[in-house]
């Protein structure tokens, strides 16, 4: 039971920190217009875009096995 709540605990603090960190990423200011080049505006919007998607499927698989151990 302990090893369960533990699990369950722990899988909510890492779901709620990948949404934290998606929703940073996603409202974070567009600050790279000042001191970039062409050429890297570019290729920070593109990286920019990719890494937003990535973190935002990590955090929605992690909800996803959050709810299924709360509703499990």
């Amino acid at each position: 039971m302990t090893a369960w709540i533990m699990n369950a605990a722990g899988l909510f603090l890492t779901t709620t920190g990948a949404l934290l960190i998606f929703l940073y990423l996603w409202r974070a200011p567009r600050f790279a217009n000042d001191w970039l080049s062409e050429e890297a505006r570019d290729a920070y919007a593109r990286n920019r875009v990719l890494l937003i998607v990535a973190v935002g499927l990590l955090a929605a698989w992690f909800l996803v096995q959050c709810l299924a151990v709360i509703l499990i």
